[in-house]
C-alpha cells in the first residue's frame, strides 16, 4: 500500500471517541493536517489532544524521510500516566470514559540519599502560593482564607503560612526525588477531597464549625504509580479555657496573673474554645470513591514534620497498595450494587408491564363491550328508521313527502350509524 493509500485511509470515526491506542496508530499513519481536518479541528489543537493523552508525534521531516525512503523510526506508545487522557470525542472536556482501577508500583524501599533535595527549589504547585494565601481573609482563629480555591492543599493561620509552604515544598520535592509525581487532582476522573479536623484531639462529638475553614477546589496528590493519594497540611487547635478581654477572647494561660487580678470578675467571665495551636499534621487520604483510608502524622512539641519527612515518603509509597486494594474491593462493591440495583430495576418494569397488559386488557374489555352497545343502540335505531319509511310509503303522495323529509331529517340529526366502523376504531389488548 503506498503512503498516499495510507493518508486517505480513516481509523476513526469523525466525532466519535478515539482511544489512546488508535490515536497513536493515526498519528504514525497520516500527517497532523489530515487527522485534524478528518476530525473537525486544527492541527495545533489535534497536537495538544496527542500530549494530553501522552501519545508521541511523529518529529519535523518524518514524512519526507519516508517519502524518499529513509528511516524514520516510531516510538513505543508509553503507558498512561497519571492524569493522561484516555478516551478523547470533538467536544469533550472530560476525563477517559474507560477509568482503570489505578496499580501501585512493585514494592521498594526509598533509601534516604534519594530524597536529598535543594532547599532553594520550589515545587510548581506552592509557586507564588504565600502572596495569595496571605491577601487571603482572615477568619476565626486567625486561619487563612484566600479567594482562589486552585491552590496547595494547606489550612493554616497567617503566623504559619510560610512554614507550612516550606514543609510542603520540601515533602512534595522528595515525593518527586522518589519517582512520585505530585500535583492538582486531574480531570481523568473524579478525586474527592477528605473533610478535616482540625483539632489536636478531636471531640467526641463533631461539632460544626462556622466559619468553615478553607479548602481547595481540587485535591493536592501524589501518584505512587497510578495510586493517587490525597494530602493536606493543616494547623491544629486545641480548646483552651478562655476569658473576654479587651474585644478579643484570650487563653486564661496567656494572661499575666497581674491583669487577672485587675479584671472585674462578673464583666469578664471565662469559656472554652479553640486556639490555633501552631504545630502542623498532615493527612494523607484516599481520594477515590469507595475506598476509606487515611493517616496523619502530627506534629508534637518534642518533633516537627520537617524531621519525618524521609519517612513520610517510605510510608506513602508503602500505602500505595493498600490503597489500591482498597480501591479494587469498592470498585466490586459498587459494581455488585449496581447490578443488584440493575435486577431490581428489571423485576420492577416486569411488573409494570405485567400490570400495564392486565391494564390494557380490561380498557379493551369495556371499550369492545361499549362498542357493542353501541351497536345494539345503532340495530334499534336503524330498525326505527325502516320502520318509518315501510309506513311512510303506504301514505298519500304529500303525507308522505313530509313523512320522508322528517325522516331525513331525523337521519342527519342521528348522523351516520355504521357498526363496523366502530368495531375498526375499537383498540385491542396488543395495540394499546
Amino acid at each position: 500500500m503506498s503512503s498516499a493509500e495510507v493518508f486517505e485511509q480513516p481509523i476513526s470515526s469523525p466525532g466519535g471517541p478515539v482511544t489512546r491506542e488508535e490515536l497513536y496508530a493515526e498519528v504514525w499513519q497520516r500527517p497532523m493536517t489530515k487527522i485534524a481536518e478528518h476530525h473537525g479541528v486544527s492541527s495545533s489543537f489535534m497536537a495538544r489532544v496527542c500530549t494530553q493523552m501522552n501519545v508521541p508525534r511523529p518529529p519535523r521531516g518524518h514524512w519526507a524521510k519516508l517519502e524518499n525512503g529513509k528511516p524514520s523510526p516510531q516510538p513505543p506508545l508509553p503507558e498512561a500516566g497519571p492524569g493522561d487522557l484516555q478516551v478523547w470525542r470533538r467536544g469533550d472536556v472530560l476525563g477517559p470514559i474507560s477509568r482503570p482501577l489505578p496499580k501501585a508500583p512493585s514494592p521498594r524501599v526509598v533509601h534516604p540519599e534519594q530524597l536529598r533535595v535543594s532547599r532553594s527549589k520550589q515545587h510548581p504547585t506552592v509557586v507564588g502560593a504565600y502572596e495569595i494565601f496571605e491577601q487571603g481573609r482572615v477568619i476565626d482563629q486567625g486561619f487563612l482564607k484566600p479567594g482562589k480555591q486552585r491552590l496547595v492543599d494547606i489550612v493554616v493561620t497567617k503566623q504559619q503560612l510560610e512554614t507550612a509552604l516550606k514543609i510542603a515544598n520540601q515533602l512534595f520535592l522528595k515525593l518527586e526525588a522518589a519517582g512520585h509525581r505530585v500535583m492538582f487532582a486531574p480531570s481523568d476522573r473524579v478525586y474527592s477531597r477528605a473533610p478535616i479536623d482540625e483539632h489536636e484531639h478531636p471531640p467526641r462529638k463533631p461539632r460544626h464549625r462556622y466559619p468553615a475553614l478553607w479548602s481547595p477546589s481540587k485535591p493536592t496528590v501524589v501518584f505512587v504509580g497510578t495510586v493517587a493519594i490525597g494530602l493536606t497540611l493543616f494547623e491544629m487547635t486545641e480548646e483552651l479555657e478562655a476569658r473576654y478581654v479587651d474585644r478579643g477572647y484570650i487563653p486564661v494561660s496567656k494572661i499575666p496573673a497581674q491583669q487577672q487580678r485587675r479584671l472585674h470578675p462578673t464583666l469578664n467571665w471565662t469559656t472554652r474554645m479553640d486556639f490555633a495551636t501552631g504545630r502542623m499534621c498532615l493527612r494523607a487520604f484516599c481520594p477515590y470513591p469507595n475506598a476509606d483510608w487515611s493517616h496523619s502524622w502530627k506534629e508534637s512539641k518534642g518533633s516537627r514534620l520537617h524531621s519525618q519527612l524521609d519517612d513520610i515518603v517510605q510510608q506513602l509509597t508503602d500505602a500505595a497498595p493498600v490503597i489500591a486494594r482498597l480501591v479494587a474491593e469498592g470498585e466490586e462493591r459498587a459494581r455488585i450494587r449496581r447490578r443488584e440495583w440493575e435486577e431490581e430495576l428489571r423485576r420492577l418494569e416486569e411488573k409494570e408491564e405485567l400490570r400495564r397488559q392486565v391494564e390494557a386488557r380490561q380498557n379493551a374489555r369495556s371499550d369492545l363491550l361499549t362498542a357493542i352497545q353501541q351497536w345494539d343502540e345503532i340495530k334499534r335505531i336503524q330498525a326505527f328508521f325502516r320502520d318509518a319509511e315501510a309506513s311512510a310509503s303506504e301514505l298519500a303522495a304529500e303525507p308522505q313527502r313530509v313523512a320522508m323529509e322528517k325522516l331525513a331529517q331525523a337521519r342527519e340529526l342521528i348522523g351516520e350509524l355504521d357498526a363496523l366502523k366502530a368495531l375498526m376504531e375499537w383498540k385491542g389488548p396488543r395495540e394499546r
